[in-house]
Parts: structure tokens; sequence; C-alpha cells
């Protein structure tokens, strides 16, 4: 009975909830006051603006301006509603209609747009409203030419925001750093957010569908993401249908790929030369009659492509676009490519007078890849160049395949490969509701999918398979991730003049991430056909060589911002974040992440009325506290068993288990609390404008592996929050329209950033470490020596090794005799420099002269050292004879083996023209059907200026994968199986119909 009442109540309360919903929809139906509005865009001249942009705020309705500046749009009220007018290079307005039928705008030029939309992270802004450190790069401003995914686009553009490309292989991804290391466990860079979903990956947006992206670069900024955000934020804003018209976009460009840098290695004869030199008898070595340079042999031409494709339209109601890039690119080792399929579609509807909106996206990425094996580089360091790649016969040159370091590099590129494809599906979908004007509330949906099959083949015919007879590995890998949201925002404007504003935001967010992963590993091949795609016809399968592991974890959130402002003179953005993560220890399962930031219009008060050269002027400040999470893998707080060994039991032998790991409750995320103050001025007529900034970031509570006792311990290491880190900086970004005026312009922008890095604390009372030594340079008579120190009062990066003041004159290393013993020894090991920069920095310049556009971009660091690891390794005559050695001054003077010290630690600064582009944008006015037309032409990593002597001095970050032990704290090396660099040439069209 109760159950039935309860029912009937229920029913009863729906009914009446409808009746109220339709009531209020029927009334604002009838007091809508529909219409026409009409007018003329036009800027500071007077002179139409073609191609602008006007929308009604709040909806999808909007249309562009024809080819003398005007507009006509249709409108559902005309009291309440507000255009919105922008177009790039001016400062966007809104202008309220209140009833008129005609609204003429005036737009003015700006360097720096303040009316731009910028997204600041479950929401956006104005840039005249942002209180924290947000740096946005819009489309006309990414980098130009080939490009993988959204750091190639950001690459330089932002200070602060290191981008490292190190390595030629197109399979690999860029580093990315924001504000210097923040931790010891393989610092992954900021995290990403596309379209609102946080914890993206890049790879999954074609860069054709990207819109702007902004970096969220300060605590106060950033803490609204929570435990995930210490390294900063990065969100990724994709193209959207409008409802103005239908559009057909194609972008394309073709590229060549051609080694930009390759090893100084001798050849036939000056190897030949130098045995002569130092009495050495290579007669058994050099009967082949040959010069091979084994670098070209493995490198190429790269040839590459991409094709875009989208269709976007829509009306007063809704929008959609759908997308499809293809993308091949070959690299300039002969063994690597990668081809990516990507699609995306985008919807939006709305209804119920514009209250309601539902939006829809799905998106799909397809990849396949080949990887190289890089230590076949090694090979093509030591391999002699007397010898062949082939024989007389046409077979493979085989006779070095069993030396130390050699064999026939060409013969494993052919024979072996790593290839691995990636399936990414993701779906999201949202639904919006104005509950009343100004109140809105959002609950947003996403499931996506990751599945990887990756496959390796090592043929015995080869020097990389001899060993084993062959080996075949296939690994199989899925990712699924369920992600729920729900937001409140309120956004309300009071007073007369509506002089106060005040937009608020809280939100829930549920997201479970499951993990899957199985291995299988056979050698012995007696038949050499089938590579990793029949393991079963392996005949030696040991234990341990299938492997397969499930993990879990789970993050609830709470969240809410604040943001108040009045005569946007004064503004105050407060934000709290509330995390409970599955990972974390039982002591610490919840985090709080508080952040609050304020800001000053300095131009908007009385005294400024009379200040004409001061446009905009603005001072920030603001405080916060952010978390990191990705060091820590789930069930790293819990004792965990495993599979360890067999025993023996009635006449079987059983699998023993044992505990893997020691278990910490008190496991939790890192933290980061930041201080930042920003300067943001706009003068001279908008001619000039930039930001300057402080900020003073605290790590804490950083996890590291701490050696304990046992048997206390099952295990002499356990992972423990512990260890303090800080970085101070100072970056500064300047933009100058040096010459504006209708027929040409000619923009510079500069961007600057210095950081210091230090580590504050590595122990406390219950683990304790001294001085951490890592860096494995790994050459030939120096294996295991390390190349770094992690040591409180130093950053992470610091050399330290024996110090070398030269050769003497018996051709030997002259080592510093630090502690003064009369002995060298590791305990004369000595700090060597820092191969973090002093000073990274970007220029850019771009033109316009009537239907021309250039631009011309830079970057570069300044006080950074790397160790020149190829040349220690390989610059040595002392294997000469059957070992092919580097071209360099001490050749001949060298009478030991190389050693790890300072001798090889050199400046790495340089300047490096990045990226140059040219561009014609053809008259298409006489064209109905086209709209747009523009071809261009693209350089990237055209030259270098350095005094560093190695291949290049931009060198990766990261070696090893993200769970490697020490992964991320020797930066500076130049590896010794480096992959050589690309300097591309491109050729593109975009066309819009």
């Amino acid at each position: 009975m109760l159950r039935k009442k309860m029912f009937s109540s229920f029913k009863h309360s729906r009914t009446a909830a409808v009746s109220m919903l339709m009531s209020f929809c029927m009334t604002g139906a009838v007091f809508a006051q529909k219409g026409m509005i009409k007018g003329t865009v036009v800027d500071e001249n007077g002179e139409p603006v073609i191609g602008a942009n006007v929308l009604v705020k709040g909806t999808t309705n909007g249309t562009i301006t024809d080819m003398d500046g005007n507009y006509v749009i249709n409108v559902e009220n005309m009291k309440n509603v507000v255009l919105q007018v922008s177009y790039v290079g001016y400062n966007s307005i809104e202008e309220a209609v209140k009833g008129r039928n005609t609204v003429p705008i005036k737009l003015e030029s700006s360097v720096v747009n303040l009316g731009e939309v910028v997204a600041i992270g479950y929401g956006t802004q104005t840039r005249k409203e942002i209180t924290g450190s947000v740096a946005n790069v819009s489309e006309e401003n990414f980098n130009k030419g080939v490009t993988r995914d959204a750091s190639d686009l950001l690459q330089g553009k932002v200070a602060g925001l290191t981008i490292t490309s190190g390595s030629g292989d197109v399979t690999r991804g860029s580093q990315i750093q924001l504000r210097g290391t923040s931790t010891l466990q393989n610092d992954q860079g900021p995290m990403i957010v596309i379209d609102g979903i946080p914890g993206g990956d890049m790879s999954t947006v074609s860069p054709s569908d990207i819109e702007s992206i902004s970096v969220l670069k300060d605590a106060s900024s950033a803490a609204i993401y929570g435990s995930r955000a210490a390294g900063g934020v990065i969100l990724i804003t994709t193209k959207r249908g409008s409802g103005s018209k239908t559009q057909i976009n194609y972008d394309g460009y073709v590229t060549a790929s051609t080694v930009a840098n390759k090893p100084d290695m001798l050849n036939a004869a000056e190897w030949r030369a130098a045995n002569e030199a130092l009495g050495k008898d290579i007669s058994i070595y050099d009967k082949y009659n040959n010069d091979t340079d084994w670098f070209d042999e493995m490198t190429r031409t790269g040839i590459s492509q991409q094709h875009s494709l989208s269709l976007s339209g829509g009306s007063s109601k809704s929008n959609y676009r759908a997308s499809y890039t293809y993308m091949d690119r070959n690299g300039v080792a002969r063994d690597n490519w990668m081809k990516r399929h990507s699609f995306r579609f985008q919807f939006q509807q709305r209804a119920i007078n514009d209250r309601l909106r539902i939006g829809l996206t799905g998106s799909a990425t397809l990849t396949d890849m080949q990887m190289p094996f890089a230590d076949d580089f090694i090979l093509a360091y030591n391999m002699l160049p007397v010898y062949p790649v082939y024989n007389a016969d046409g077979s493979y040159f085989t006779d070095a395949n069993h030396n130390y370091d050699q064999g026939n590099p060409v013969q494993n590129q052919d024979q072996n490969y790593k290839k691995r494809t990636n399936n990414y599906f993701y779906g999201a979908g949202d639904v919006q509701f104005t509950i009343i004007d100004g109140l809105t509330t959002k609950v947003q949906l996403y499931k996506s999918r990751f599945n990887s099959d990756y496959s390796e083949w090592q043929d015995p015919r080869n020097s990389r398979g001899q060993g084993s007879t062959g080996l075949g590995v296939r690994q199989a890998r899925t990712w699924d991730r369920d992600l729920l949201e729900w937001t409140g925002n309120y956004n309300k404007a009071f007073g007369s003049d509506e002089q106060h504003k005040l937009d608020a935001i809280i939100g829930y967010s549920w997201e479970s991430n499951k993990y899957a992963d199985q291995r299988s590993q056979v050698s012995n091949f007696a038949v050499v056909g089938m590579g990793a795609d029949n393991l079963q016809s392996g005949n030696l399968l040991q234990i341990g060589n299938i492997t397969s592991s499930r993990n879990e974890y789970k993050l609830i959130s709470l969240f809410a911002r604040a943001h108040y402002s009045y005569l946007e003179r004064y503004m105050i953005t407060a934000t709290v974040r509330r995390d409970g993560s599955s990972k974390f220890g039982a002591n610490h399962k919840w985090g709080t992440f508080p952040s609050v930031s304020a800001a000053w219009g300095i131009s908007q008060e009385s005294f400024m009325e009379d200040v004409n050269w001061v446009n905009d002027l603005k001072l920030r400040a603001g405080y916060g506290v952010t978390g990191n999470q990705d060091g820590l893998q789930p069930y790293k707080s819990l004792d965990l068993y495993s599979a360890a060994g067999t025993y023996y039991s009635n006449g079987a032998w059983p699998i023993a288990y044992r505990m893997s790991q020691n278990a910490n409750a008190d496991l939790k995320w890192e933290q980061t609390a930041m201080l930042n103050i920003g300067l943001d001025f706009t003068l001279f007529n908008s001619r000039l404008n930039g930001t300057i900034e402080w900020y003073d970031k605290r790590t804490s509570d950083m996890l590291y592996n701490y050696e304990v006792s046992t048997p206390t311990y099952v295990y002499n290491t356990i992972a423990a929050n512990v260890g303090d880190m800080k970085n101070t900086g100072v970056e500064i970004l300047l933009n100058l329209d040096v010459i504006r005026n209708k027929n040409f312009t000619w923009n510079t922008s500069i961007n600057l950033a210095h950081n210091k890095n230090e580590i504050t604390k590595l122990s406390n009372e219950l683990y304790s470490t001294g001085k951490v030594y890592v860096g494995d340079p790994w050459i030939r008579g120096g294996s295991g020596v390390t190349s770094h120190v992690l040591e409180v009062g130093h950053p992470v990066g610091q050399f330290y090794m024996l110090k070398c003041n030269g050769l003497d004159e018996n051709g030997k290393y002259i080592i510093e005799d630090i502690n003064g013993d009369g002995q060298i020894t590791d305990d004369d090991r000595t700090y060597c420099g820092d191969a973090q920069p002093d000073l990274t920095y970007g220029w850019n310049n771009t033109f316009s002269w009537k239907n021309w556009d250039a631009s011309i971009f830079f970057r570069g660091t300044i006080g950074n050292k790397v160790l020149n690891n190829p040349l220690a390794a390989y610059g040595n005559n002392t294997y000469i004879d059957g070992n092919n050695a580097m071209d360099n001054d001490d050749l001949l003077v060298l009478r030991e083996n190389s050693r790890i010290c300072s001798y090889y630690i050199e400046n790495a600064s340089y300047l490096r023209l990045d990226n140059m582009s040219i561009g014609y944008t053809f008259n298409t006015k006489k064209i109905d059907w086209l709209e747009k037309a523009r071809v261009y032409v693209a350089g990237q990593n055209l030259f270098v200026i350095t005094g560093y002597k190695g291949l290049d001095p931009e060198v990766e970050n990261f070696r090893g994968e993200a769970t490697d032990n020490n992964a991320g704290l020797d930066p500076g090396i130049e590896p010794r199986n480096y992959m050589p660099k690309a300097r591309s040439f491109t050729f593109g069209v975009n066309l819009t119909f």
C-alpha cells in the first residue's frame, strides 16, 4: 500500500513538473519578440570588415559579413538579444540590441584581442576577465607544416612551456614540461583536456580539427583539476560548426623530409690513414675494397602527406561538423613510418527557446606504425666503412654480425620489425538546460576505449636475432575509460549599469579507468618466415615469457569556482576541488586543492582616463595548490602477491606465490603550491602588448623509492612521499605591431622564460637518503658509471662526474684530484654543470602584404649543458682497427679509453630556425562556389646555430618508459643510439567551399 501511494505521488509530481515546464516554454514563446537585425561592420578607419563573425550570444545563431561588411540575422527576442562580433586581428565586442532593427558595429584593431573568449577549465572567460596565468594560442598562430599532434602546433609559442622533439622517429610524441621539473616520478607534463574532457591524449585529435589551445600555467588556474594538475593543464578546443552557412573545407599537404644531421664518421680512406698513423695492422679487415657510409644506407628522403576534409553547418537552432583526416608519415630512417585515420563528428541541437542544448561528439583514431630499432644506429657508428652492405652475389654482408656492437644494420632494418596498431574510440554526450536566465545545469557522459596490438620480430639470420635464434613478441593492451560529470553554472550581471558580474560553477565528477595487458614471447624459430604472427612455431618458451595483468582505479571529485568582477576593474576568483582516488593509501584517500586569484584593472581607474597611450593595464596575483598522482600506480599502497617460480609437491611443480612489494598505507598525491604575480598590458593604440610574470612553485610530498631494512620489510625498497622541490622563474611575452596599415602588416612576438629548479628535501625521520646517483651514459669501457646526482641544494639534471682539465702531453685525461688524496677515485666526482637551461625563448614574425602572408619562427635555449655521449663512445682510437670512429681533433691524440668526465660536457645553447612559411590567398570573389583558396610552402628545422659539437643540442628530456625507476632524472645526455632528426619542406593547400 505504501509503495502504491509513493508511486502515485511520484506520478502526480511528474505530471505537475511537466505541466509547469510546458507552461514556462509557452510563456517564453508568447513574449518572445522575433525580428530581423541588420547592420554594417567597419574597422577603425570606417572600411568594411569582410567575413566578420556575427553571433547571437549564447546560441549558435550567427552569420558572417558580406563583401561590403553587411550582415542580416534573424533573432527570437529583439529585446534581450546581445550580438557578439569578432574578426581576427580586432577586438571582439558585444553589442546589446535593445529592440533596434539596425545595429552598426565598429571594430578596433588589436595585437591582442581582449574580448577573445578563452577556455579556462569547466568554462570560458574573456581575456580581459582572467585573473590567473592562462596563455592562449589560436589557429592563425599555430606552427605551420607537418604536424603529429597539438604539441607540434604549440612548440616555442608559450613562455615556460618546453616541448622537446629530440628524436626523428615519427611514431614518438614530444616531451612536454611546464615551468620546470616538478617530480621525481618521470614528469609526464601537463594534463590534457579535450573539449572539456580531462585526461585526454593529444594523438586522438587531428591538428586540422583544433581551433585553439589554452595553457593553464599557474596553480590558481589549474586547481580546478585537483590531483592531476601539478604539471599544468593544456585545454584543446576543437572546431565547431556554425549556424551561418554550410562549409566544406579541405586542407592537404605533401612533405619531403631529409636528414638534418648525421655523425661525421671516417670514410674508408680516412680510416686507413688513422690506423696507419697509429701503427695498427688492419689487413684482416681491409679486404673488401669498399667505402660505405652506413648512416646514408640506413636513411632516406621521407615523403609524407596529410589530407583533411570537413563538412560543417547548421541553423539558428543547431550546428554540426564532421571531419576525416588521413596522415601518412615516412621517417628518415628506412624502417620508420606511421599511418593514421582520424574521424570526428560533433552535433549540437537547441530547443525550448534555446534553453535546452544537447550535444553529441564521436571520435575514432586508427593508427598503424612501425618503430625503428634505435640500437641499429649503434651498429652504424661501429661498422667499418670498408665493409659492404651486400656481397657480390647480392646477399647481405654478414661477416661482422657476431662482433661486439656490430652487424649489418641495413639487413636488420629489412628483416626485423616493431609494429603497433592503435585503435582509439570515444563518444561524449552532454545535456545543458537553462533553468532561469543566468542559471544553467549540464550533465556530460564520456566513454572511450583504446586497444593496442604490438608485434616484434628479430630474425635469426641477422645480428639482432641470432643470439636467440629468432625472437617473436606479441602484446595486447586495452584501456577503458568512463566519465560522468555534472555542473551547475550561474552567470549574472547586477546593478543599474550591470557593473557587478558574478560567474559561479559547482560540479561533481566520477571517473573509472581499467587497464589490461597480455604479452607473449617465444624464441628459437626453425622457420624464419613466420615472424611474430606464428608464435607457436617457436621452440623455446621460458617461465615468465607469458604474462598478463589487469588494474583499475577510480577518481571521484567535487569542485567549485566563483568569479566576481566590478566594472572590469576589480576581479577575484576562488576555486576548490576535493579528490578521492583509489590509488591513494588507506590513510589518505581524499585531498583538497584550493586556490584564489585577484586582478586589478588599473587602466579602468579614473586617474588613468587621460593616459591615452595605455589601452589596458592589469595586475594579477594568485595562489593555489594542485596535485600529481601520475607517478602513483594502482595498488602501490597495498600488499600484492604474484607468481614467483615453482615448488615440488607430490610429483608436480605448481606455481609458487609471494609478496611482490611493500605496502604503504600513507601513500598519497604529490602536492604543488604556487604563487604567481603577473602584469598584463596593452599600449600605444594596441600596437604593443605583453605579459610579465613571476612565480614561486613548491612541490612537497614527492614520491620516490627509498631503501628500508629487511626483515622489518619484505623488500629493501618502499615507495613513500618524502621529498620537496621548488621552481622559481620569470616569464615575459611581448607582441608588437611593427607596421600596421591596409596593405602591409608586420607583427613580431617574443617569449622568454627563466626557471631555477632546486631539490630542497629528500629525507625525513622514517625514510632517508643521501646523494642519489642516476644516469647511465653506457660507453664501452665505462659501463655502469653514472652521470648525474639528486641532492638537496641542487637541481634535477645536475651533472656529477670526474672533472677533466684537458689532455696531457701523453694523450691522457687530466683529472682533477678534488679531495686531494693523491688518487683519482669516485670520491673525486664533483658538480660539472646543469642540463636545465637558464633561458628558453621563442621569436615569431608574421607578415602580410595584399594576398601574401609569411611567418618566420625561431626558438632556442641559453645556458644548458649536454653530455656529448656519442663523442665519448665513438671518438676514441682505442678500438679503431676493428671499429669505425668519429672524426674529431682528439682522435689520434687520445691514448686511453674514454671516460665519463666533464671533458664531454658542452654548452648546448642554440638558436633554431624552427619554422618558416610563405602563403598566397587567391581572390575568389568571382567564383561563387569557392570561398577561399590558399597555397603555401613551409620549412621546418631549417638550421641551428650552436657551439655544441654533437649532432643536435636539443635532446629528449626522458629516457625510458614512464614506469622505469629514475626515468627523466638524467636529462641532457645525447644518446649513443641517436635517431637522426629531419629537415622538412612542405607544400600545402587550404580550400573552403
